[in-house]
């Protein structure tokens, strides 16, 4: 049988591990980009900390206090009147841990969100992010708000004497609608990066692990049911539902940070940042290679490919292209040194997307323009 120490040794464990993850995310991410780099995703990744942190304190103190779980109308009549203040504490905690494990879950949901924003920028996929986005942030509200209207008046979620009923205290539907929102969450985060496999071209072994990276979701999911199938299952035992959700938070705190703790075992991040894929790369206004990597500057740059047509040809590279640097998301730099945006020609074609780069996301992003002689002439005037 599970004991209040079992579950405090695994609880304590599970957090630093999730700690550790979560700190070595933002190690990497300021490494790669500087704190000026820093974006929502990183953010989210905080708050998720703070509400752990919040929910591991909470865990402790009920199991101090108690709880009402595994009461009856008749024993609830026996309990003496210190029994039922420990209690009614117990009970208020209990309904803060609710609100803990629903902000925690859906913070590390926003994680992966707004860095598949980062990811996905100027691509199509981009756009499907935001729907994703606003969806994932119905399903936050409709739990949240389930959280304070399974139980009316809110004050029965802690009534100790008399009983208030099984509705207020077990909270079963809890553990059968919680996790249905978070699957059509997580279904949904993981449709977004997997058309990118389709599109880019790198060898069959990256693809693999890529999609692995993005298609890691699915621990979520299993992690999220196993949770639900084991508290339905001891419904009477608190300690066994806390003991499941603390698992549930280290495999998401995993498979939400991994993506971007990847480069921090690329070569470039430790001394090699001088090597680029195609050469040296020139920025706008000279020549050199069509392609640049902006982590040496700790900027999340996008590297734009402007490929010159030869003789009025179908736009095929003449190998004489421009890089042009295109600012990447981040937070707001102070007014006056905002970067400059380049207009790009109508042209522009955002159909070959996607190279393998170890610097950032595991995907490198460009896009590829072709450039009339007209135009060419025009810009020359």
């Amino acid at each position: 049988m599970t004991t209040q120490e079992d579950v405090n040794i695994e609880s304590y464990t599970e957090y630093a591990l999730g700690m550790l993850i979560f700190l070595t995310r933002i190690f990497t991410r300021i490494m790669l980009v500087g704190f000026r780099g820093l974006y929502w995703d990183d953010l989210f990744t905080v708050v998720a900390i703070a509400f752990w942190t919040t929910d591991l304190v909470i865990l402790q103190y009920i199991g101090v206090y108690g709880s009402s779980v595994g009461q009856t109308f008749e024993t609830a009549a026996q309990l003496t009147d210190a029994q039922v203040e420990s209690l009614r504490v117990g009970d208020k905690l209990t309904f803060a841990s609710w609100n803990c494990y629903i902000c925690l879950i859906w913070s590390m949901k926003a994680v992966v969100l707004f860095y598949y924003d980062r990811m996905t920028l100027n691509l199509w996929q981009n756009k499907l992010a935001k729907w994703i986005r606003l969806g994932t942030l119905l399903t936050f509200t409709i739990a949240f708000l389930f959280q304070y209207c399974l139980c009316t008046p809110i004050q029965n979620a802690w009534q100790v004497k008399p009983y208030p009923g099984d509705k207020c205290v077990f909270r079963r539907e809890n553990y059968i609608l919680y996790p249905i929102l978070s699957i059509i969450s997580d279904l949904g985060i993981m449709a977004i990066p997997l058309p990118l496999l389709w599109q880019v071209k790198i060898p069959l072994s990256r693809k693999l692990i890529l999609g692995f990276l993005f298609s890691s979701g699915i621990f979520i999911i299993i992690a999220t049911l196993l949770r639900t199938v084991y508290s339905l299952r001891s419904i009477l035992d608190l300690l066994v539902a806390t003991q499941w959700a603390t698992r549930e938070y280290l495999v998401t705190a995993f498979v939400v940070s991994a993506p971007a703790i990847k480069p921090l075992f690329s070569r470039r991040l430790w001394g090699l940042k001088g090597s680029t894929q195609t050469g040296s790369g020139d920025r706008y206004g000279s020549g050199g290679s069509g392609l640049r990597s902006g982590k040496g500057s700790k900027a999340h740059s996008h590297s734009v490919v402007v490929e010159s047509q030869t003789n009025g040809g179908s736009g095929s590279a003449s190998g004489s292209g421009k890089a042009f640097e295109m600012p990447s998301r981040g937070w707001p730099s102070r007014k006056g040194n905002n970067p400059k945006m380049i207009r790009l020609p109508s042209e522009a074609s955002q159909e070959h997307i996607v190279q393998y780069s170890d610097e950032e996301a595991g995907i490198y992003v460009t896009e590829t323009f072709t450039v009339s002689s007209e135009e060419r002439k025009q810009a020359n005037k």
